[in-house]
């Protein structure tokens, strides 16, 4: 049986919550077994870095300069079901408390933002 080509999809979770959304606490690690089990339920499977990324941007609510480490995660999906994964990140935004997730799609970067509610 052939298989459809797998995209490379990657994205960035800072490991605390958005200070001008929350509190800038670190998140529990139940949040991140959530996470993992959406993950693996939906795609199969999820490879996590085992390195903090260091960034920094500025907030476009604020106007200030935020640094943040972020949990880089990554998964190989078909192309017709990155949509599911833009959903599943767009309620991560609200779970993990995030304005926005940084995707990079086989290299195509976007910022996915919670559901307009």
């Amino acid at each position: 049986m052939v298989q459809d080509p797998l995209l490379e999809c990657s994205f960035l979770i800072p490991v605390r919550r958005d200070a001008n959304l929350s509190d800038g606490e670190e998140h529990a690690k139940e949040m991140w077994d959530w996470l993992d089990d959406e993950m693996i339920d939906r795609f199969g499977g999820v490879t996590y870095s085992p390195l903090a990324y260091r960034g920094a941007y500025i907030d476009r609510d604020t106007g200030e300069r935020v640094a943040d480490d972020s949990k880089k995660c990554t998964v190989a999906i078909e192309e017709s079901r990155i949509d599911e994964l833009r959903q599943l990140l767009s309620a991560a935004c609200v779970f993990f408390q995030q304005k926005c997730i940084y995707l990079s799609v086989a290299g195509s970067v976007e910022f996915v933002e919670p559901p307009v509610s």
